[in-house]
């Protein structure tokens, strides 16, 4: 197995790690969950509202990443901070095609060198974010849908 892998659509990074989950070990998920990210509240383009997210991603550093799919960006969450910055897309939620946007992002994935990938559903393709940039780059597809 890859070491940066998924799982579940839920995306973790680990230098290099490999291990699996035993259903036979009684892991459970605790059952009351608590809100790490978002307000439960569906909100457009307000940095403590998530509206429809479609996937999250762990870096190293437990830093969350979240698709937020209706407000085409990606959000990244410090746990427990009131805010998230988006580090892909437009803070504003305006979809778009241009390298500097998204629409609807699907999944997500972050490297080890905190490079997010994301799956820019209705563009036709995947677009890379470097650590930091402002600005994404397409790695797969055309922007066609064939």
């Amino acid at each position: 197995m890859n070491p940066d892998f998924r799982t579940s659509c839920i995306s973790v990074c680990r230098d290099p790690i490999d291990f699996s989950v035993n259903s036979a070990t009684g892991l459970r998920w605790n059952t009351t969950g608590s809100t790490v990210a978002g307000t439960g509240v569906a909100g457009t383009s307000e940095p403590n509202r998530l509206y429809n997210p479609s996937d999250i991603a762990l870096d190293s550093s437990d830093a969350l990443y979240i698709a937020d799919q209706s407000n085409n960006r990606v959000v990244k969450w410090i746990i427990d901070e009131p805010t998230g910055t988006t580090v892909a897309g437009q803070a504003s939620g305006t979809a778009g095609s241009a390298a500097y946007e998204l629409n609807k992002p699907g999944d997500i994935f972050v490297d080890s060198s905190y490079n997010l990938y994301v799956a820019d559903t209705y563009n036709h393709r995947v677009q890379l974010w470097s650590s930091g940039a402002f600005t994404g780059r397409t790695v797969a597809g055309n922007g066609k849908e064939k």
